[in-house]
């Protein structure tokens, strides 16, 4: 999973690649929780499919917090077609993982 900034974000949505995105911070949890999970996921679905793995701290940059519309960590996005497809709110396991990927992509 790639550490990106929120201008990652921009340029890869920009130039059309699709993207399955975490939100999360240092000493969370749930989002160290999530970890096995997503690299299970990763390792799944980055080579079968078009998309690409990354990761905000939202720490680095609170801003993501009020971008993404929550205060609830770990949150999960997928981008298809340069847009917002789904939105995961807290981890709640590598079905629902899955199934976020898979009801947006053939």
């Amino acid at each position: 999973m790639l550490d990106w900034t929120p201008l990652d974000l921009e340029e890869n949505l920009d130039s059309g690649k699709n993207v399955f995105l975490k939100l999360w911070k240092p000493g969370c949890g749930a989002c160290k929780l999530s970890e096995p999970a997503l690299e299970r996921v990763e390792a799944e679905f980055s080579s079968s499919l078009d998309l690409v793995f990354a990761q905000i701290n939202a720490e680095e940059f609170p801003e993501m917090l009020e971008t993404a519309d929550t205060d609830v960590l770990p949150c999960f996005f997928v981008f298809k077609d340069q847009e917002l497809k789904a939105k995961l709110i807290g981890f709640k396991g590598i079905a629902k993982l899955t199934s976020l990927i898979e009801d947006h992509f053939d």
